[in-house]
């Protein structure tokens, strides 16, 4: 995850494009999808103002990292001080004669059991968004796209669980973000396969039926290891002498 530091200075106007619009530097913002999994339901996080609902945003500093100013976001504005970020795409837009570039992240929060993360924003539903501001659903959109990528070749469902598991919570997660049910024998025989899993030796009991299993994700697939190059997270990061 390469992360980049954009600055927020006034510059002369240089030219009008033909639409009345002259070119300038944007105002810069940082925005969090967050997402977690509840009740067979994958939920994201929005503030609902005047009827609309928008994504959790903030204006990064010049003394701290782009990822630092969504870890910000996370803990100011959804009280969540620790969670899964990895930035997820950048874009341009132009809304009543305001430009501004929105540094996205995808962020994930382990649910409780029967309840969802306590948080400032509002949860809703992920495919029930349709009042969100349109923007802020394209970046919802695209953010749970490349959550479901992401399933099939990381264990990035292991942010959305507690570090121990059965294999029916570990298959909840994977059909609530895919939307869709799986095959139940198919499913675990592929998770034993990929050797991602070991289990704790410890069990629960699941309603009425024998207590299941606990597993945890191997250490070599620890949340630690993703390509997160080190200066990313620097607080001068982007700072250079002239």
């Amino acid at each position: 995850m390469l992360t980049s530091k954009l600055g927020r200075h006034a510059v002369k106007p240089i030219h009008d494009d033909g639409t009345g619009l002259q070119s300038q530097a944007p105002s810069v913002d940082v925005r969090v999808v967050l997402f977690t999994v509840n009740d067979g339901q994958l939920w994201v996080a929005l503030d609902e103002k005047h009827d609309c609902r928008l994504l959790p945003r903030g204006t990064p500093s010049p003394d701290e990292s782009l990822d630092a100013t969504a870890t910000r976001i996370l803990a100011s504005q959804l009280g969540i001080p620790q969670s899964y970020l990895e930035q997820l795409y950048s874009l341009s837009q132009v809304t009543s004669g305001e430009w501004t570039v929105s540094v996205t992240y995808l962020g994930l929060a382990i649910g409780g059991a029967n309840a969802l993360p306590q948080t400032a924003a509002t949860w809703f539903v992920a495919a029930t968004t349709s009042r969100a501001n349109p923007v802020d659903q394209n970046i919802i959109e695209y953010a749970l796209l490349r959550l479901r990528a992401k399933l099939g070749y990381t264990t990035i469902a292991f942010h959305l669980l507690p570090p121990s598991f059965s294999l029916s919570e570990l298959q909840h997660v994977y059909e609530a973000v895919l939307d869709r049910e799986l095959d139940k024998r198919n499913f675990r025989r592929r998770i034993h396969a990929a050797g991602i899993l070991e289990a704790t030796g410890d069990s629960r009991r699941e309603g009425s039926h024998r207590p299941a299993g606990l597993y945890r994700f191997r250490a070599a697939h620890d949340a630690e290891t993703y390509l997160t190059p080190a200066w990313s997270t620097s607080p001068k990061q982007g700072t250079t002498d002239t």
